[in-house]
């Protein structure tokens, strides 16, 4: 699309606030503004190499992308346990003891602490003696994110004897587009994260009184950029009502690999933005290889505003060194960001294996038990569950567990030590993020404050804990 000149106003114009905030993703088939690109993904791939037990296996790749809902499922009951207060002694015979129901998730979370302490071989011969217990993704949700951990965790203490893994076919791209668009229609924890970031990034900008002839968003997990499609819709919608001439958006995708979800998500919000009139361009950092000295590849223009967006997990699954909050912090020193958020969407614990595992039992279990609450609500059945857990959860649970690195401190302390400091959020962000929650279709969810940081759970159990910091 070809450049707009930016007109001059002699009086400081912020963007005005929206009344409502509805994200959406450019990657729905139904929505985006190319789906020849989308579906074309259906027919590349005539052979079906998914596992005969993925829940996701079907015959005809189309039907993911207009799949039929299923009978009602009853939701089960809710659990409320702290693994993390019940670490054991690894050595001491009671974690052999099965008679009291959590003592296997707690040889799980013992497992993990050998995996920490570097003793492999006992590590293996733990999760060894899990298979009778979780040989596969079924009961309650818990036992189900058990599962999963499990077999991360083996999968990690073989890493050596694999060959590298394949780039997923276009079957399986669709099917990881399937499934995120399913978890967006089950959960509220996409809306929430791109809600909040995205206001605190509109937030920011507006305390520079005439809007910039371009933003540089830096995003550290793109996913399916369904959050820059929402984030482009208000940018629109601000320029529009103010009668100003929208500022460009380059967005920043700092990946571990270019992979064809990245491609396909950059080439979509590129088509999308174009058809609110915006000026979008998206340029994809590689960091494999090389870690966060990657971020030395991003160009940055002086007198341009910076919005970065950090995930804590994704920040140490890109970067597995043990440098990586060191070089991390170099760099959002020299960018000198209007705004910095965190959102941590894993409960994710940088200082310990083991305590991840223990935090990631308790979130996971809890955010499988949300999603199938509003799947019974809805009428989506347990196959939309599944295939949410198969093509969302499950990666994402191998990716912290695989590529998990220990660092020294905190992920807070480290944005801290980057010279930056917590802002908190807004009452009307906050006001906004309630009302999101009160449209849900299932009682549970729960917005609140916590020091600077805005936190979405479910029955009290954490979900999103969203912060921002400024310089």
């Amino acid at each position: 699309m070809k450049s707009t000149k930016t007109t001059n106003n002699n009086t400081a114009t912020p963007f005005p606030s929206p009344l409502s905030y509805e994200p959406t993703s450019v990657l729905d088939p139904r929505a985006t503004s190319s789906p020849a690109s989308a579906l074309s993904a259906t027919t590349a791939d005539p052979c079906n190499i998914i596992q005969p037990s993925n829940p996701l296996d079907e015959s005809d790749a189309l039907s993911w992308l207009l799949y039929e809902k299923d009978n009602l499922s009853p939701p089960l009951k809710p659990y409320h346990h702290n693994f993390t207060d019940d670490l054991l002694d690894p050595f001491q015979p009671q974690i052999t003891s099965f008679t009291h129901e959590y003592n296997h998730l707690e040889l799980l979370i013992q497992a993990s602490h050998l995996i920490d302490t570097g003793d492999l071989q006992l590590a293996h011969q733990f999760l060894a003696r899990l298979n009778q217990y979780f040989p596969s993704p079924s009961g309650v949700p818990i036992h189900r994110a058990a599962f999963y951990f499990k077999e991360a965790l083996l999968s990690a203490l073989s890493l050596h004897d694999r060959p590298a893994e394949s780039p997923l076919s276009a079957v399986e791209v669709v099917c990881r587009i399937n499934a995120q668009r399913l978890f967006s229609d089950l959960s509220h924890i996409p809306r929430f994260a791109s809600f909040t970031a995205n206001q605190s990034i509109l937030e920011a900008l507006d305390t520079i009184g005439q809007p910039p002839p371009s933003i540089h968003v830096i995003d550290f997990d793109l996913g399916l950029g369904g959050q820059w499609s929402s984030f482009s819709q208000a940018v629109a919608a601000r320029s529009s009502l103010a009668r100003l001439v929208p500022p460009a958006i380059r967005l920043t995708a700092v990946v571990q690999n270019r992979t064809p979800e990245t491609t396909l998500a950059a080439e979509n919000l590129c088509d999308f933005a174009q058809s609110l009139g915006l000026r979008f361009s998206v340029d994809i950092v590689c960091v494999a290889g090389i870690g966060f000295h990657a971020l030395g590849r991003i160009q940055l223009i002086q007198g341009e505003p910076v919005a970065v967006v950090l995930s804590p997990a994704k920040v140490c699954i890109k970067s597995s060194g043990t440098d990586t909050y060191k070089l991390l912090q170099h760099f959002l020193q020299i960018a000198v960001p209007r705004v910095v958020v965190s959102l941590d969407t894993d409960c994710f614990n940088p200082t310990s294996l083991s305590q991840s595992v223990a935090s990631g039992l308790e979130f996971y279990g809890s955010l499988i038990e949300s999603v199938e609450a509003a799947a019974a609500s809805t009428g989506m059945g347990e196959e939309a569950v599944r295939r949410v857990e198969w093509g969302i959860f499950r990666p994402k649970i191998s990716e912290v567990v695989g590529s998990w690195c220990g660092q020294s401190e905190p992920f807070h302390e480290m944005l801290a030590g980057a010279r930056l400091t917590p802002v908190g959020f807004s009452q009307n962000v906050v006001a906004q993020a309630e009302w999101l929650v009160r449209g849900a279709s299932i009682d549970g969810y729960q917005v609140a404050r916590r020091d600077a940081s805005l936190v979405l759970s479910w029955h009290g159990k954490d979900l999103v804990v969203t912060s921002a910091w400024r310089s």
